[in-house]
């Protein structure tokens, strides 16, 4: 299992916007065959800081999910939403307790 965390952090002026936008992505990752979970969390301080937190079935699936067309046009279209660049933490995962 693959694991990943996408932490966000959205341009106040772009935080509807985001997450106008988002949910697509969100609903279609979800309907992948590889993807196990697909959650958007956004922080209880910081209403323009959001974390992603992904789990694939394997690396195959990870690799699909990054071509797919819906993960490719939202990053093009949120490229400018961001007041830092995605920061993105990926874990291989041996076992879930």
């Amino acid at each position: 299992m693959v694991v990943i965390h996408a932490y966000l952090h959205v341009l106040p002026e772009k935080r509807e916007l985001f997450l106008d936008h988002v949910q697509d992505l969100i609903t279609n990752s979800k309907a992948e065959e590889g993807n196990l979970t697909y959650h958007l969390y956004e922080d209880t301080k910081e209403k323009t800081k959001f974390v992603m937190v992904e789990e694939w079935r394997d690396e195959a699936a990870v690799k699909f999910h990054n071509q797919t067309d819906h993960f490719t046009n939202f990053g093009t279209k949120a490229r400018d939403w961001f007041a830092t660049p995605p920061q993105v933490q990926q874990f291989a995962i041996s076992r879930k307790y």
